[in-house]
């Protein structure tokens, strides 16, 4: 068996045994929290996302733009962990398609040609970029997204909320680029709470519900399909 042929076999079965790993660890954690296992609370805010990127950026075709959506944004913090404490923080969209469900989720990152790919705890949930971490499979090769909050100087960011809970309002600049290339704009997105933010019981799968114009990979449906199955069949909101 060549080295290539051996890659292609020994990846599906290496992403299909970490993620019923990560699916009996979900499981057991909803149990016993008797919440969901990751993202437990959020606040959800209604958003509009205007897409502007030309076809010459990567993704901007598959993703329809130029055009505007209508979406929900859901903000959490991954572990709950108590206010204060460094916790990855996660960015949920959702936005319709023919009545289909379309869904991306990001996680607090890094930008770099690594970090890009790494997970990175804060202490206050918009200071500092979110991306997909794995990719997307585009018309053209692998389609990373990003989304950066919005600056005007480091002072708004000092004065920024500490809290999910304190967050009245999102303004996120998205991005687009391969794995290890630049990153292009996208667009924008804009979230404002209508009352005081709270939460909504939403399930986001960004395998089911993966966006028209891209796909999932079959390794990365793989690695995630049973942890959402086991947190599922832990907790039901």
């Amino acid at each position: 068996m060549n080295r290539a042929r051996a890659v292609r076999l020994l990846v599906p079965a290496a992403a299909s045994a970490t993620g019923l790993t990560l699916g009996a660890v979900f499981l057991v954690v909803a149990r016993v929290r008797g919440s969901k296992p990751l993202h437990p609370d959020g606040i959800v805010l209604p958003a509009t996302i205007q897409l502007t990127a030309t076809d010459d950026v990567h993704g901007a075709r598959e993703l329809g733009s130029p055009r505007r959506l209508q979406a929900v944004v859901r903000l959490s913090r991954s572990a709950g962990l108590p206010d204060g404490w460094p916790d990855v923080h996660g960015i949920a969209i959702r936005w319709e398609h023919e009545g289909q469900h379309q869904d991306v989720l990001l996680s607090s990152s890094g930008l770099g040609r690594v970090s890009r790919f790494l997970l990175v705890p804060r202490r206050a949930p918009l200071s500092g970029p979110y991306s997909t971490l794995m990719p997307f499979q585009g018309e053209d090769g692998p389609v990373l997204l990003a989304a950066v909050p919005e600056r005007r100087g480091k002072s708004q960011v000092a004065r920024g909320p500490q809290r999910t809970q304190d967050v009245t309002s999102l303004d996120l600049v998205l991005l687009t680029a391969r794995p290890g290339g630049r990153w292009h704009r996208l667009g924008h997105l804009v979230a404002e709470a209508l009352e005081r933010p709270h939460d909504v019981p939403l399930r986001f799968d960004p395998v089911a519900n993966c966006p028209d114009g891209l796909a999932t990979y079959g390794w990365l449906a793989r690695l995630r399909r049973p942890a959402y199955r086991a947190a599922r069949a832990g907790f039901t909101a």
